[in-house]
């Protein structure tokens, strides 16, 4: 697996728009952590599957800051908007045929899953003796 990417310069300054802008600082408080750096560690997990808590502080902070805005983005609605703006960007430089899509998926039983739709005993199992 590669390394993730960081959001490159050009797109960051266009995905800036789409983000709320942060709350007023009037009675001070902590200094907010950059959405940038954020964003950085939330594409990392998605790209390398790892936990929230498993993010290096050195790299993204604290990975509770990064859960708490990654959950303000998530019912703000952020992530479509940024969606919406990144398949825009990509319709104007490289063009996207509408009229054909496809969607890929898997469908894996998990192991030791069993049969399904198997009927289930109502009674535990007898011991023989």
């Amino acid at each position: 697996m590669t390394t993730p990417r960081k959001v490159p310069d050009e797109l960051w300054d266009e995905l800036e728009q789409e983000l709320p802008a942060p709350p007023s600082r009037a009675k001070g408080g902590r200094k907010r952590v950059e959405d940038r750096k954020l964003l950085d560690a939330m594409l990392y997990v998605l790209w390398t599957g790892c936990p929230w808590r498993a993010l290096s502080r050195h790299d993204f902070g604290p990975w509770q800051t990064v859960y708490d805005r990654f959950v303000e983005w998530k019912t703000a609605g952020i992530f479509e908007r940024l969606w919406a703006r990144c398949l825009h960007l990509y319709d104007q430089q490289k063009g996207i045929d509408w009229q054909w899509q496809a969607a890929d998926g898997t469908y894996v039983r998990a192991p030791r899953g069993g049969k399904r739709g198997r009927s289930q005993a109502h009674r535990p199992r007898q011991t023989r003796l």
